[in-house]
C-alpha cells in the first residue's frame, strides 16, 4: 500500500484545498496505476486523497477536471473534484481531492450498466482538447512486438503462443478520423464503474480521459467483456441513447493498440529491478491476466457477430 502520508503533510494538503482539519491520520483505500487513494476525514466532511505516483501537469489536470464537471452536469455520477483555494487541481503535481463516496464492496456493475453509462458519457460530447495520442491510436509494430522482453518471466510462453495474432491485430488498426473525436473517459471497466452505497453506479478514475473516437472506446469496453455481457452492454448503450455503433473491425483500433502498449508496459515493468516489489507484482498479475485472454483477431469476428 505505500508509506501512509505524514499527519503534518495532511494538514497542509487539507489547508489548501479547504477541507478543513483533519479527525485523524488518513486511511488506505485503493491503488491504481495512476496513484493511491487515502480516505481523509475532517470536520469539513470525507475525501478522497489521490497520491499520484508520478508528477503530473496542471494543464492536462485542469482539461481532465473540465470534462468531469461537464459529465457531472450532464447527469453522470462521479465523485466531484475539488480544487484549491488559488483554483488549482494539482498540489505539488503529485495531489489531488475528490469528494468521497461508499461504495458497495466486491458488487461487479453488470455488462447493461456499463453499457448505460457509456452512453451517457458519450452524450455529453465535450470537444477534444487534441488529437488522440499515441497510447491510443499507434500500434506496437512487429519491431516493437518482437522487441517485447520475456526472459525471466512466467509469461513468456503463453506470450510466444499469442505473439502471431497480436502482429496480425495490428494490421486492422486505422487512424481515428479527426471529425468524430471527442473527450472521452477512456478507462471505463468494471474497476472503475463501481455500485454506490445508496444505490446507482459511479465513474471513477478519470486522469486517463482525452481525445478518442466514441464508437472505438465503446469497443474497446466491450472487448474487455464476455460475449453474453458485451451484447447486453450494447443493446443497453444503443437503448440509452447512446451515439456510436460498432460494426466492423476497425472500431477495434483502440483496444487492439492500448492492448499492445499496455504489455509492453506490464512486461518491463514486471521485469526491471529499479521497480518496487508492488509494482513488479502488479504488472505480472497484469500481464498473466491479459494473455490469458488476449484479443485475437477471432474474438472481434466472434464480438462482432454477438452484437
Amino acid at each position: 500500500m505505500g508509506e501512509r502520508p505524514s499527519g503534518e503533510l495532511m494538514r497542509a494538503v487539507a489547508r489548501a484545498y479547504g477541507l478543513g482539519e483533519p479527525l485523524g491520520p488518513p486511511v488506505y483505500a485503493a491503488r491504481g496505476e495512476l496513484g493511491r487513494i487515502w480516505r481523509l476525514d475532517t470536520d469539513g466532511g470525507s475525501w478522497a486523497v489521490k497520491e499520484l505516483l508520478a508528477p503530473a501537469e496542471e494543464s492536462g489536470a485542469r482539461a481532465d477536471t473540465a470534462f468531469q464537471l461537464a459529465a457531472g452536469d450532464a447527469g453522470v455520477r462521479l465523485p466531484r473534484p475539488v480544487t484549491t483555494a488559488a483554483g488549482d487541481v494539482l498540489l505539488d503535481g503529485r495531489w489531488r481531492l475528490y469528494e468521497w463516496v461508499d461504495l458497495v464492496p466486491g458488487e461487479v456493475v453488470t455488462g447493461a450498466e456499463l453499457g448505460a453509462v457509456t452512453a451517457e458519457l458519450h452524450r455529453v460530447g465535450h470537444p477534444a482538447s487534441g488529437p488522440v495520442i499515441p497510447w491510443f491510436s499507434e500500434p506496437v509494430g512487429r519491431g516493437g512486438w518482437e522487441a517485447l522482453p520475456a526472459a525471466g518471466g512466467a509469461w513468456a510462453p503463453a506470450l510466444e503462443r499469442a505473439l502471431p495474432g497480436l502482429i496480425a491485430l495490428d494490421a486492422l488498426v486505422v487512424p481515428p478520423d479527426p471529425g468524430s473525436v471527442t473527450t472521452c473517459h477512456c478507462d471505463v471497466n468494471v474497476e472503475n464503474v463501481r455500485r454506490a452505497a445508496d444505490g446507482g453506479v459511479i465513474v471513477l478514475d478519470w486522469e486517463n480521459c482525452g481525445p478518442a473516437r466514441p464508437a472505438w472506446e465503446l469497443a474497446k469496453i466491450l472487448a474487455d467483456l464476455s460475449l453474453d455481457d458485451a451484447a447486453a452492454a450494447y443493446r443497453a448503450y444503443r437503448a440509452a441513447g447512446g451515439v456510436a455503433t460498432v460494426s466492423e473491425p476497425a472500431d477495434f483500433s483502440m483496444a487492439i493498440v492500448e492492448q499492445g502498449h499496455l504489455l509492453e508496459f506490464y512486461a518491463r515493468r514486471a521485469l526491471s529491478p529499479e521497480e518496487s516489489d508492488e509494482n513488479r507484482a502488479r504488472a505480472r498479475r497484469r500481464m498473466s491476466t491479459m494473455l490469458g485472454r488476449p484479443l485475437t483477431p477471432a474474438r472481434i469476428d466472434a464480438l462482432l457477430t454477438a452484437l
